[in-house]
């Protein structure tokens, strides 16, 4: 009996040695590999202003070559900005900007949006001084009804979409769209051979008032007045 018992014993031994051989003969393997790819993307459309005015010094037209007096009658003094220094506006690349004879492709992706272009004054004011005596309260003036601060624009290379209106700024409005593209839909919403570009010329003026009386007659006088802004904003959305 005991001899049997050892034989026992020892069999079990033997069937715990066999587990980890069978563990140890499976095996697996994995390889790992990395993708990617590489595309230029197109430059983004945005819209540039060129031209707009930055110094405006109104001038009455000439008479004979020559500038006329003050008498007591309504004088109209204007500025013309025109041809190279006209008013330009158009899309063009984010990277490559282009400029009055150039742009550079580009898209909007899904988001086209519309230029608009404002005019506007700071206020109505036109304050005078004389040259010898200063300032003369009497001589100044504001730009109302009848007498605003008028842009003539004048399209010279628009045409369709774009729309160009004259503004006129007075008391009862400050500010006026100049150049718009009306709709979104209108505008290339890809820019290749052509692009949209509007050149304008631009006419600013005003009428120094008659039936007024100088503090200092024969002395040559000059008008300081409101601060003049062009402004180009986009929009991603139509008129309602």
């Amino acid at each position: 009996m005991a001899s049997k018992k050892f034989i026992g014993v020892l069999l079990m031994g033997l069937a715990g040695l066999s587990l980890p051989a069978v563990i140890a003969s499976t095996s697996a393997s994995a390889d790992e590999a990395t993708t990617g790819t590489s595309i230029v993307t197109e430059e983004l459309c945005t819209w540039y202003m060129l031209g707009a005015p930055s110094t405006i010094t109104l001038a009455p037209a000439l008479v004979e070559g020559v500038a006329p007096e003050y008498v007591g009658e309504a004088i109209p003094v204007s500025a013309a900005f025109a041809g190279a220094t006209n008013l330009n506006v158009y899309s063009s690349g984010n990277v490559n900007t282009g400029g009055r004879d150039s742009f550079g492709e580009c898209t909007f992706y899904s988001s086209p949006t519309r230029p608009i272009v404002t005019v506007s004054i700071a206020d109505v004011d036109f304050t005078a001084n004389a040259a010898l005596g200063g300032a003369d309260v009497d001589m100044d003036f504001v730009a109302a009804a009848g007498n605003a601060f008028t842009v003539g624009a004048t399209d010279a290379t628009c045409g369709l979409p774009w729309t160009v209106s004259d503004a006129a700024l007075a008391t009862a409005a400050l500010s006026n769209t100049l150049t718009t593209i009306t709709t979104k839909g209108a505008v290339d919403s890809r820019v290749t051979g052509t692009n949209d570009r509007c050149a304008t010329d631009l006419t600013v003026g005003i009428n120094i008032p008659g039936a007024k009386t100088p503090l200092y007659p024969g002395q040559t006088y000059v008008w300081a007045g409101p601060a003049f802004t062009t402004a180009l904003t986009t929009s991603t959305t139509d008129p309602s």
